[in-house]
């Protein structure tokens, strides 16, 4: 397949799934019990007051009209307005996302530093006891570069440490396995043996010629694990009070905010299929057999 043409499959799938993700959420959303009008009025509100507010939201209109409403705006850029706290959905996300998009790429840091290697090592001495078994930017250690805050950067690196490396674990085997294996595999070709033949020295032959290779069947296995990630970050950002989208969104849930939860699900399922497109043309730019396999 050609650079266009997987450029225009993958457009025309990351359109299916954030309209997929849309009606989803949508209906997910609806079906939770509870009334968010009654939320946001309080206990003590009288019925008056109740049936008010759900007029202004707009909950008091069948359920299509609502759908065609939020796919209305969502064309135009607008996720909505957050029930709980009046402010547009897309701006809170886009003062957190920034933090949960930073813990996940040091989550997935962590896990190539550690699990590259083992991957390596595993391969390289393999049946032994290494071997595994079968708000400028919204960035806050970048932020902290930018103002030239030394103490800042490293107050928000020791509090991104811990949830990034819970992170990590997830994805650590998976990266070590897959490298396991594809380090294996070239290890065996015959251009390892004509180097080893050539007396170049081991290391030298794992890592200039061995390892490039072994990356390339690789890169989706990574690109994969930082979308899982981003979902994954809700949880350990909740457990670690990292001020990401993970507070944010199970306040919303808990608050029966439908515009913010279905606000976040279409931007991190817009991001994770982003992420494979990104991956699927960087394999085809690294290895352009692929594209030539393809049969033009």
């Amino acid at each position: 397949m050609t650079f266009w043409s997987i450029l225009r499959q993958r457009c025309w799938g990351l359109v299916l799934v954030v309209a997929g993700v849309c009606v989803i959420t949508f209906i997910i959303s609806h079906l939770i019990p509870g009334d968010p009008a009654r939320l946001l009025a309080g206990d003590r509100a009288s019925d008056a007051i109740v049936e008010n507010i759900r007029q202004q939201l707009g909950l008091d209109q069948p359920l299509y009209v609502q759908f065609y409403r939020y796919v209305s705006d969502l064309f135009h850029g607008d996720l909505g307005t957050s029930i709980r706290t009046g402010r547009p959905v897309l701006e809170e996300l886009r003062i957190f996302f920034p933090a949960t998009l930073e813990l996940a790429f040091g989550a997935l840091l962590l896990a190539l530093l550690i699990g590259i290697p083992l991957g390596i090592l595993s391969a390289v001495w393999r049946n032994r006891w290494l071997d595994p078994p079968t708000h400028v930017t919204g960035f806050y250690l970048l932020d902290a570069l930018l103002e030239g805050n030394g103490e800042v950067f490293f107050n928000a690196l020791q509090h991104l440490i811990l949830p990034a490396l819970t992170l990590a674990f997830v994805h650590l085997g998976i990266v070590a396995r897959q490298i396991r294996s594809a380090m294996l595999e070239q290890l065996s070709e015959d251009y390892i043996r004509t180097a080893r033949a050539s007396g170049l020295p081991g290391w030298y032959i794992v890592l200039c010629y061995a390892l490039p290779n072994a990356l390339i069947p690789s890169i989706t296995v990574l690109g994969l694990a930082l979308g899982d990630l981003l979902y994954g970050a809700v949880l350990t950002e909740t457990v670690f009070a990292w001020p990401g989208m993970g507070a944010w969104v199970v306040t919303s849930i808990q608050a029966l905010d439908f515009p913010a939860v279905m606000g976040f699900a279409v931007v991190v399922s817009f991001a994770y299929v982003l992420v494979n497109l990104v991956v699927d043309l960087l394999y085809l730019w690294i290895d352009p057999r692929i594209g030539r396999g393809g049969g033009e």
